[in-house]
């Protein structure tokens, strides 16, 4: 079964965006570097889950973050990346839920989380919250590359209605 012109698309689209996305620089914002190197030992144990997942093992990562989530269901950092490990392995509902539950947890620092949200509805076929998901992410971004990768996915997806 091979996807429909339009979901092409809204892939095509989503994958130019997340290439942008990768592109953009990123600092911890609001916090001093004498913060950021003092990372708590959750903090530590969340990077290290990741190291793994981008490593030699990913599953033993993967469960390092489900642990880190047991201990502390609120970790919006375990949700953020599983999330994105999710998307990556092609696993669109558990990645909905995921991003779902970051902006629960805290939407100010992970806005990026609206546009991951955007694109697994896209891929869901659910081009409605995709539409609403992306221009409110549109709202919370600066970078004119990222805001027209965003638009040029808009209007795929809005012309897939």
């Amino acid at each position: 079964m091979g996807l429909k012109k339009p979901q092409l698309l809204a892939l095509l689209g989503a994958l130019v965006v997340i290439v942008l996305l990768m592109l953009a620089p990123r600092k911890p914002s609001g916090k001093k570097e004498a913060e950021v190197r003092a990372m708590d030992p959750a903090k530590a144990k969340t990077q290290e889950a990741i190291a793994l997942v981008q490593g030699q093992d990913p599953m033993r990562g993967i469960m390092m973050l489900r642990e880190i989530l047991e201990e502390d269901p609120n970790n919006v950092e375990a949700h953020w990346h599983l999330g994105l490990f999710s998307v990556q392995s092609g696993q669109y509902d558990k990645a909905l839920g995921r991003f779902q539950k970051v902006l629960e947890l805290d939407s100010v620092n992970f806005p990026d989380a609206w546009f991951y949200l955007g694109r697994t509805y896209a891929t869901l076929d659910s081009n409605a919250q995709a539409i609403a998901s992306l221009k409110k992410y549109r709202t919370l971004t600066q970078d004119t590359a990222i805001l027209n990768g965003v638009d040029q996915f808009l209007i795929e997806l809005e012309n897939v209605k």
